[in-house]
């Protein structure tokens, strides 16, 4: 019996043994295979990222790992596509980031990457994958390299990074003065000068000729003055300066001068150098049918006393505030009593007169003399009872009466005829024995669109008598002092 139990018990033993071995056995397994998983899954779950993120890419890794050729034609057009998008332009890539921009980030071939982000304050965005990145004060360009630079750090593979501004409201710019959209203005890239003023709608009327730019450098307020006329007139580079964030740019307002009475638009009206009544009247939509042209008066203050000018011409230059008076004619046009001027004066036709108009008077409504005036021998046609009288050799004081025609020859020997009416430029003219009409319209430069050609005629003087010839053709001769008379059309 005693054996019996022994015998058990020794098998017992051994079989705990045996037990033991097996356990550690399996212990010692399970922690190999441990270890064999943790060191293999980095690896496996790294390249199951990889090929997840880089199937559009042409990466380095993938080029190492399969050692296949990579078509490094196509990844040079991907970059060169990538870098057109990038910069949006010359005037985005110009552009510097600031606070308040909204960036719309791209990366190529990885949609769920894309992004808008807002500019903090401090100059930073929050970018997938990097987390945080300092943007302001960088171009388009460059802070597209930064982050492709930090995604490339363990993230991809050669990333190809876009951005595009979605809103610019870092950079704004104050213009003030005479513009059609004048205040705040956010730059939306590279701007220049006169793209600024474009831009705000361009100059009116009354906009002066120089501008000026205040800007903070180095923490002090820098004027820059600008002549705008000049620039406008030459477009020289040197004045049409780069317009930065933060400046204000004040445009003058011009000399300004007053028309008022009978001219369709009257009002206030720029008036600069060399100014004259005609241009100023012609801005303001010319004359009224019932405007006395031959009577505008200039209001004029000098060192504080008005001054009034009567029957200045409409070549007189006008200064900066002269109020221009163009009076109302106490009669119609077709009733009013009229004198002539033909010859050498700058503007020859009919003038309004009466018994109190002298040829003074009527030469400077005539605007003077031209060069070729023959001063000394001026003289008067005048109609009495029916027949025409010559008053020669008369003076400047001497009194007009209505209807009459004062011509001022030119200073030639040669012969002259005179034409008058619808041409554009009526006057005294040489001509001979084989002067036409038409070759006198030549002369005085064409008719007006307004002409009656078929109704030309000529004052003649035969015998001291004035002959008529009315509706004459083109190729009628004309001879010396005939005065032609181009009439104006009905219709």
């Amino acid at each position: 019996m005693l054996k019996s139990m022994q015998r058990f018990e020794k098998k017992s033993s051994d079989k705990v043994v045996r037990s033991s071995i097996v356990l550690n056995v399996m212990n010692v397994l399970f922690l190999t295979l441990t270890l064999v998983v943790a060191s293999v899954l980095p690896a496996v779950v790294s390249s199951v990222f990889a090929a997840d993120y880089g199937r559009h890419s042409n990466s380095t890794y993938r080029e190492k790992q399969t050692d296949r050729k990579v078509g490094t034609r196509e990844r040079r057009g991907v970059r060169q596509q990538t870098t057109r998008g990038a910069t949006q332009g010359k005037a985005q890539a110009e552009y510097a980031i600031g606070a308040g921009d909204v960036l719309s980030i791209k990366v190529y071939g990885y949609d769920e990457l894309t992004v808008k982000v807002r500019v903090t304050e401090a100059g930073t965005i929050d970018f997938p994958l990097i987390g945080e990145v300092q943007v302001g004060g960088l171009g388009i360009s460059a802070a597209a390299r930064r982050i492709e630079r930090a995604l490339a750090d363990g993230y991809l593979v050669e990333p190809q990074v876009n951005i595009f501004i979605e809103q610019f409201k870092s950079k704004k710019v104050i213009v003030l003065g005479p513009v059609h959209n004048p205040g705040l203005i956010e730059l939306k890239g590279s701007i220049n000068l006169l793209e600024l003023i474009s831009q705000v709608g361009g100059l009116k009327n009354n906009a002066g000729e120089t501008v000026t730019i205040k800007r903070q450098v180095n923490g002090r307020q820098k004027k820059i003055p600008i002549n705008l006329d000049r620039l406008i007139k030459t477009g020289d580079p040197a004045l049409n300066i780069q317009i930065m964030g933060g400046d204000t740019v004040s445009i003058a307002e011009g000399a300004v001068c007053f028309v008022t009475g009978e001219v369709n638009q009257p009002g206030e009206y720029p008036c600069g150098r060399n100014m004259t009544v005609l241009k100023v009247v012609s801005q303001a939509g010319s004359f009224t049918n019932k405007a006395l042209e031959s009577a505008i008066k200039i209001n004029r203050t000098v060192n504080g006393v008005k001054r009034v000018l009567r029957n200045v011409n409409q070549d007189t230059i006008v200064l900066p505030d002269d109020v221009i008076i163009v009076p109302q004619r106490t009669v119609s046009k077709e009733d009013e009593l009229l004198c002539f001027i033909s010859g050498e004066v700058k503007r020859p036709g009919a003038y309004p007169c009466s018994e109190r108009t002298n040829i003074l008077k009527l030469l400077t409504r005539a605007g003077g003399f031209t060069k070729n005036a023959l001063k000394s021998g001026i003289h008067i046609n005048r109609q009495i009872n029916g027949r025409k009288r010559v008053f020669k050799k008369v003076n400047k004081d001497t009194l007009l009466r209505p209807e009459d025609i004062v011509v001022v020859p030119a200073n030639s020997a040669k012969a002259v005829c005179y034409i008058t009416g619808q041409v554009n430029k009526p006057g005294a003219y040489p001509c001979d024995e084989k002067t036409t009409v038409l070759k006198m319209v030549s002369l005085a430069g064409s008719f007006t669109g307004i002409a009656a050609e078929s109704r030309i005629q000529i004052n003649r003087i035969v015998n001291g008598r004035k002959q008529v010839l009315k509706n004459v053709a083109d190729d009628t001769l004309v001879q010396p002092e005939d005065v032609v008379v181009v009439p104006e059309s009905l219709f």
